[in-house]
């Protein structure tokens, strides 16, 4: 049950964590596969409950394990930190880093998103209508975009709602995976829609009609790393023609 793709910082590895049913449970492991497929370690970090969102930041791995934010080292394998959230059942979701190493974390049930502040997890933002089942998160450099039920985005300093950054038209909803390409685009995967869905100035549209099944997926130096349902992990590479209409 892989649920969430990230590369490391010089893309030769793909971290992929694998929920295997949504519980605490220490059933869940995360993946490493090498970008040529050559290397696969299935089983790379073992005993987690339910790892979703993962993020590569100075080679440490942060990951969401159902209720708490833990890091791994990328060179040995072991987790180095773990960081409970202050809510007893926030079903924390995605993970997403700034350029400076600020962590934000989604909650789905807790209708939150939150921040690594020192060594603990606060609320950065709760709202039970903006950030209804909140989930994936995107980091620009001013501002962090949300989809869960609606698509946001939210000012990285203040919090506050940008109004001028308006959602996608036609409107998604039900938003999983938020990614953005060697184009500028955003990459989009839905919950209750098996295609890929591009999302350019303002204006969104599927890539194909393809039923890909896309989870949480992760665009970097050119490649698209798509996590889809059914036990797949789709590695694309995106080519400088690809960005023309």
């Amino acid at each position: 049950m892989p649920e969430s793709a990230t590369l490391d910082s010089s893309a030769q590895y793909i971290y992929v964590s694998n929920v295997n049913e949504y519980a605490k449970d220490g059933n869940g492991f995360i993946s490493r596969v090498s970008i040529d497929s050559t290397q696969v370690d299935l089983h790379w970090l073992t005993g987690l409950d339910s790892p979703t969102g993962v993020a590569v930041f100075d080679e440490r791995l942060y990951f969401a394990d159902f209720d708490s934010l833990k890091v791994a080292d990328t060179n040995t394998g072991m987790i180095v930190a773990s960081y409970l959230a202050p809510d007893s059942d926030p079903a924390l979701n995605d993970v997403a880093i700034s350029a400076t190493g600020q962590v934000f974390v989604s909650g789905s049930a807790s209708n939150s998103i939150y921040v690594l502040d020192g060594e603990k997890l606060r609320v950065w933002l709760r709202d039970d209508t903006l950030l209804q089942l909140a989930n994936g998160l995107y980091v620009l450099e001013d501002a962090l975009v949300h989809g869960g039920r609606y698509w946001n985005v939210f000012d990285l300093n203040s919090a506050e709602l940008l109004q001028d950054r308006t959602a996608p038209t036609p409107e998604l909803n039900s938003i999983d995976g938020i990614s953005r390409d060697n184009c500028g685009d955003y990459l989009v995967t839905l919950i209750d829609d098996a295609r890929l869905w591009r999302v350019r100035d303002g204006s969104a549209s599927p890539l194909s009609e393809a039923a890909l099944n896309g989870i949480d997926l992760h665009a970097q130096a050119g490649y698209i790393a798509l996590p889809q349902v059914g036990g797949h992990l789709t590695l694309y590479r995106q080519r400088p023609e690809n960005c023309i209409e």
